[in-house]
């Protein structure tokens, strides 16, 4: 009797509310609870939030069968807010995958999109050619990412990214490269853009990396596998800034930034290497830095910059 009347209660929520409790699982088993009854039977093609994973299923081709009959059967009526695919495959296999989840998301104007790939093998994604894929006008969350610890899995389009109402900017381990170019300024058309988080990222045949983002308020530059010979900052309202100074060829931050004057919060790291020695060498790289940050009213440095 306990358990009818909890199933009695959980169906009798408005639809928002459920829709809100399937956002939380992926969409193979948010679909599965059609079977419930008939006031679930429809539920799940009107999920505002989509959450796809090939993990869940044995083979690809299973995976793919699933992802089309599910797009094609969702209630076309209702907006997609969010798309989340987290892909473990081939590069091949995650370039027709995902071209696919961002074509569906931006024709229904998604405002959040996750792609996560999960790697095999230390391969590399190039996606060079595809500007199409950095380019809608209603994302306003971005997260690209890779799991990777050794090296960068996608290779971006050098061309400014077209997202003029995104605001949150998450990459993980992405190589940006110039192609010949030595300077790039991928965010110049992201102008609403306030926080850019980049981890884990090379950008070893760059001269200058460019940020330019007017409504940048949060900056977060960790992990570098390798850094460009300048990193620019154009940022008048940037308030936070947590930064890694140091790459894993033991190269030094060289920044360089403009109209820091809202500054308010700098948290600088340097995790020591087996291979560096002689740290106070750097003290000289450190202090141009601390001078170029001197408007911050709030400074954390982490044991290997202090011991510096």
């Amino acid at each position: 009797m306990i358990a009818e009347k909890m199933d009695d209660i959980i169906s009798n929520l408005p639809n928002e509310i459920i829709h809100h409790i399937l956002s939380f699982l992926d969409l193979k088993y948010a679909i599965q609870t059609s079977a419930l009854s008939k006031r679930w039977k429809h539920i799940w093609t009107s999920l505002p939030h989509l959450n796809l994973n090939n993990q869940s299923f044995r083979t690809l081709p299973k995976f793919v069968k699933f992802m089309k009959n599910a797009l094609a059967h969702r209630n076309h009526h209702t907006q997609v807010s969010a798309v989340e695919l987290s892909f473990r495959g081939s590069p091949a296999q995650f370039d027709a995958a995902m071209t696919s989840i961002v074509n569906f998301a931006y024709s229904h104007n998604v405002h959040k999109l996750t792609l996560v790939w999960v790697r095999f093998r230390e391969e590399l994604l190039n996606f060079q050619q595809r500007q199409h894929l950095f380019s809608c006008h209603t994302l306003k969350h971005l997260t690209l990412a890779t799991n990777t610890l050794n090296a960068c899995g996608i290779s971006v389009p050098k061309s400014a990214w077209d997202f003029p109402a995104l605001e949150t900017l998450y990459l993980s381990h992405l190589r940006f490269d110039g192609d010949g170019d030595k300077s790039l300024n991928l965010f110049s058309q992201c102008v609403n853009l306030k926080d850019l988080t980049l981890h884990g990222y090379n950008m070893y045949d760059l001269d200058i990396f460019n940020v330019c983002a007017p409504q940048l308020s949060n900056l977060t530059i960790t992990n570098p596998h390798s850094f460009p010979k300048v990193f620019n900052v154009v940022a008048p309202k940037l308030e936070s800034l947590t930064a890694s100074v140091m790459d894993r060829n033991s190269v030094f931050l060289q920044l360089s930034v403009e109209d820091l004057d809202s500054l308010e919060k700098v948290n600088l790291s340097m995790q020591p290497t087996p291979w560096l020695s002689k740290e106070e060498r750097y003290a000289p790289e450190l202090q141009d830095l601390f001078q170029k940050l001197c408007r911050a009213k709030f400074l954390i440095l982490d044991n290997g910059i202090i011991k510096v």
